[in-house]
């Protein structure tokens, strides 16, 4: 993570299939990562981990939704679309959700771009060294098309809607105030200290586990094939930390089971990652 506050990025892959943070990553994986919260949690919010409400049981599903997704393209006007609509899309299956918790929702904004070049954030500054990522600080979600390893995805379109998805994943855990509670216990243990990211890992495969539950709702909803939904599970246990990294995201078998946990349980109490034992996030 370059600061503390939240940045949340996505993991780049790190096998290749012929079909598919808290802290920016280099080398071999596209991240995941969220940015300070403050204005990044709603009036409203509570700030809470494991007891906060959206989490309470039985929890609440995301409904099957009919989503109607542009046609993908590396164009930025086209992927731009592209995003919009699959926002439209995660806003109409996360706001009724957070609602019945008691809890706000604003969408958050969205910044699709080419490349990294000349991006100026809140939770990054000048550094072009990041790729999609959630920045608290302002709710947006940024998307360099250049950092989503299209070379190796082509037109998997659903690998580019679950990285999505787990952005929108962290926005909701801002929005409920789950953010800023993991971000306060992150600070007070050191971002770096095996407890520190050890409350990383929970942020991150909990926003693995929301991508799953709303990767569920598209392909209950007819917007996802089965075998989308299947290279999207796959993905998913092809991300996570690679020999050498911080620890910060957990690793690939726990990426994908989390993910798995939100598509086949689709129910938000199952993805309390910060009440799971510490094994099932290391």
């Amino acid at each position: 993570m370059i600061i503390i506050a939240i940045v949340v990025t996505a993991l780049v892959r790190v096998g290749v299939r012929t079909d598919a943070l808290t802290s920016t990553h280099s080398g071999g994986r596209s991240e995941y990562t969220y940015g300070p919260t403050g204005k990044g949690s709603g009036t409203g919010s509570v700030a809470a981990t494991g007891g906060n409400p959206l989490l309470t049981d039985p929890g609440s599903p995301l409904n099957p939704a009919r989503c109607h997704y542009a046609p993908w393209s590396t164009q930025v006007d086209a992927a731009r679309k592209f995003f919009d609509s699959a926002s439209v899309c995660l806003e109409q299956a996360w706001k009724p959700v957070l609602a019945s918790a008691g809890l706000p929702f604003t969408a958050p904004k969205l910044n699709v771009t080419a490349t990294t070049a000349g991006i100026t954030t809140p939770c990054t500054g000048s550094s072009s060294n990041f790729a999609a990522f959630y920045c608290g600080a302002d709710q947006t979600i940024y998307l360099p098309i250049s950092q989503l390893q299209t070379d190796m995805f082509a037109g998997h379109w659903e690998i580019y809607l679950s990285v999505f998805a787990h952005e929108y994943g962290h926005h909701v855990q801002a929005q409920a105030g789950i953010l800023a509670a993991a971000n306060r216990q992150r600070r007070d243990a050191g971002p770096k200290t095996a407890q520190g990211l050890e409350v990383s890992r929970r942020i991150e495969l909990q926003a693995n586990c929301f991508d799953g539950m709303f990767l569920s709702s598209s392909a209950s909803g007819g917007s996802l094939s089965s075998a989308q939904s299947g290279n999207a599970r796959d993905d998913a246990y092809g991300r996570g930390d690679a020999p050498g990294d911080m620890r910060d995201h957990g690793t690939a078998r726990h990426m994908g089971d989390w993910f798995s946990t939100g598509f086949d349980k689709n129910k938000t109490a199952q993805c309390n990652t910060f009440t799971a034992s510490a094994n099932q996030v290391s």
